[in-house]
């Protein structure tokens, strides 16, 4: 079962405020039993030394009748005594002479306790219930309380009055402490939950609500439904992702925008051939035209023309999809620019225009030379249109990058034209299809360099920035030519 971010949170935070006291309560009560039970045991052992050390050091004294000793202050019943009278602590003791007579506390009868202790000695020493064991601290319980015991018989080992020495400390019942204590924390947990829960709950459905808003504009970016999205949230993580979807949406909507314009433009760019081609087709069909090789003549011109469009709007979506696979060589940028600029001689000579090249250093780099050649004579074939009658090509080594120069002395890039220069099919004044200096900017980009263009008083300035190496935007292995 799938729940929602709000359930996620407050469900495992509900488990915790009812177990922790639970915990808690158990935790408090094995550790309470345990102190108890351990401050008996240490108020008893102390006890018991003391008894212990005084039974070794009157064991080897001849004293017939403790209470009719001639030095009663030196009899083991007097050293016991002061023992009781003097032990810190919450330990008893019982002394018990022949015949299982109480020798101290004389008053022993006045303390139920005592009372009850000494009952149950005479119940096990008398009868068949099992006696206790002497030298031993023993857990007993005895009526309703729990008790530390210590047993010593020292009647068979001294022929003194005193027989036998019981020393007990009661174990304090912790069962009344708990009940207060439960309560207590019962009352403290129980407030603190209620505040708990509603506080997680709204603090689960500040990060749920969010959620939902951004799943929601997802939705709509699947249906191209473009519309900002304000989740009021002060989460970062869902804040950055706020921005990103906004910042995506904006993007996409331009995408769209540009998707648009390109289709009106390519529609109206392949239109206006495929029509010019049509009509002279149907004039040589009807025979209006009497010498056919004009019209044929239009006719082929126009379909040089479709082919370059529909060849410059297949490159440029193979590079947008990222279909168009680098592949770098190395070249010598002087020879590879000579070799460009043969190319464009005829062009050149048909607008009396002149190339001049200005190579500086030889260098070598690796790059794709067919993006690069397309960039490079898209940018000086732009430059040759517009040129007067120069055009320059310089080349200089810019850090890891190479920098190609292109200017022309003509009347330079009008204001309104420099910002959409680069756009795709947008033509200024004389313009041919508008897709070639588009197609030169989105080459470099596509090997991770880039295209600018600026206006002078001397004419249009372009520049190719050029990485020395393309390899890492390559998928094959590079070769060397």
């Amino acid at each position: 079962m799938k729940l929602s971010i709000r359930m996620k949170i407050f469900l495992p935070v509900m488990f915790l405020l009812i177990a922790f006291p639970v915990a808690a309560w158990f935790v408090f009560s094995y550790a309470l039993d345990g102190h108890m039970n351990y401050n008996a045991k240490r108020d008893l052992g102390q006890m018991v030394k003391t008894v212990e050390e005084l039974a070794d050091e009157y064991s080897n004294l001849d004293v017939p009748d403790e209470t009719n000793a001639p030095d009663a202050g030196k009899s083991l019943l007097s050293a016991l005594r002061n023992a009781a009278q003097t032990e810190s602590g919450e330990s008893k003791m019982l002394v018990i002479g022949n015949n299982y007579r109480v020798l101290y506390p004389k008053n022993y009868d006045d303390q139920p306790e005592m009372t009850q202790m000494y009952s149950e000695f005479l119940t096990r020493m008398t009868g068949n219930d099992p006696a206790f064991e002497s030298g031993e601290i023993t857990e007993e319980t005895i009526g309703d309380t729990k008790y530390m015991l210590y047993f010593l018989d020292v009647g068979q080992n001294r022929p003194g009055h005193v027989q036998n020495v019981l020393l007990y400390c009661p174990i304090h019942d912790t069962s009344v402490i708990l009940n207060e204590v439960s309560r207590l924390v019962l009352m403290i947990m129980g407030a603190m939950a209620g505040v708990s829960i509603v506080l997680f709950w709204f603090v689960a459905g500040s990060i749920s609500t969010p959620v939902s808003r951004l799943c929601e504009a997802a939705r709509g970016i699947g249906e191209k439904k473009f519309k900002k999205v304000e989740t009021g949230t002060n989460v970062k993580e869902l804040y950055e992702l706020e921005n990103e979807i906004n910042q995506m949406q904006d993007n996409l909507l331009k995408a769209d925008e540009a998707e648009r314009v390109f289709f009106q433009n390519a529609s109206h760019e392949l239109r206006t051939p495929l029509m010019s081609i049509s009509g002279y087709a149907q004039g040589i069909q009807r025979g209006v035209f009497e010498d056919v090789s004009q019209a044929a003549g239009v006719i082929l011109d126009e379909s040089s023309r479709l082919t370059e469009v529909v060849d410059g709007i297949l490159t440029l979506t193979r590079m947008d999809q990222m279909r168009y696979q680098v592949v770098p060589v190395e070249l010598g940028i002087r020879e590879y620019i000579e070799d460009q600029i043969e190319r464009l001689e005829g062009l050149a000579y048909q607008k009396k225009i002149k190339l001049e090249f200005l190579p500086g250093d030889e260098h070598k780099i690796i790059s794709d030379a067919m993006l690069l050649g397309r960039a490079f004579s898209n940018v000086t074939s732009n430059c040759i249109r517009y040129a007067k009658e120069m055009v320059w090509i310089s080349v200089e080594e810019n850090g890891e990058q190479l920098k190609i120069t292109i200017r022309d002395d003509g009347p330079g890039i009008l204001e309104d034209d420099l910002p959409h220069l680069f756009d795709r099919f947008y033509k200024g004044k004389n313009g041919n299809h508008g897709l070639g200096l588009s197609i030169a900017k989105r080459s470099m980009e596509y090997m991770g360099g880039d295209i600018a263009a600026k206006d002078s008083p001397e004419g249009a300035i372009f520049t190719i920035i050029l990485p020395q190496d393309c390899r890492s935007f390559a998928v094959e292995e590079w070769t060397e030519v």
